[in-house]
């Protein structure tokens, strides 16, 4: 499917089962190991009402920024490479040092814009200056350091879909047990063909 078929996807539809607005991030690829996988950020407009939908950015927020094809790019560039890491920490191999560079590049600039605040629940805050459209990338560099910081990594997991999803997720379930990006979706697509074959 192509990325002029994305109107079918409506970024208010899309479900957000990461349960990490890291993992949301790197879920924006739909059916990522589909011939043709439809990219969610396709645009600016796409952009804006997906930091919209996630709270990365409020409504206002959203519309106020600038999203020029740059920064499109480096959203695209930083989701492959977090991707990448996230990847190889499921699958328990080396992390790549490319991608490990790269969502490290992404952390230091978060770090550098956030200041001082001891009013704020976390004694930092963003400033106004702040705004623009890198800054949810930013939040989703410090979402994927409290991911990799926090959480049990066995609990971070890829959807059990043989085919061509590939989404990831973190399994909040009581016994670790989830396998699928969403049971309403991959998960009932599995159960549909366990039906058929017996």
């Amino acid at each position: 499917m192509s990325a002029a078929a994305l109107p079918k996807y409506s970024i208010a539809g899309i479900r957000l089962d990461g349960g990490r607005p890291c993992l949301d991030f790197v879920n924006t690829i739909h059916d990522r190991f589909a011939a043709v996988p439809v990219d969610y950020l396709s645009g600016p407009a796409q952009y804006r009402e997906w930091c919209a939908r996630t709270g990365l950015l409020s409504r206002q927020e959203a519309d106020r920024i600038a999203v020029t094809a740059g920064v499109l790019g480096e959203a695209r560039n930083f989701r492959e490479h977090l991707h990448a890491l996230l990847s190889a920490r499921i699958d328990r191999r080396a992390l790549p040092a490319s991608s490990l560079r790269h969502c490290d590049r992404w952390l230091h600039r978060a770090w550098s814009t956030l200041t001082l605040d001891p009013a704020s629940p976390e004694a930092l805050s963003w400033p106004a200056a702040a705004l623009d459209a890198r800054l949810p990338l930013k939040r989703i560099a410090l979402s994927a350091l409290e991911l990799l910081k926090v959480t049990q990594p066995q609990r971070l997991k890829r959807c059990a879909s043989a085919d061509s999803c590939g989404w990831l997720f973190y399994d909040d379930s009581r016994g670790g047990r989830r396998r699928w990006c969403s049971m309403e979706a991959c998960g009932t697509v599995e159960k549909m063909r366990r039906f058929r074959r017996s």
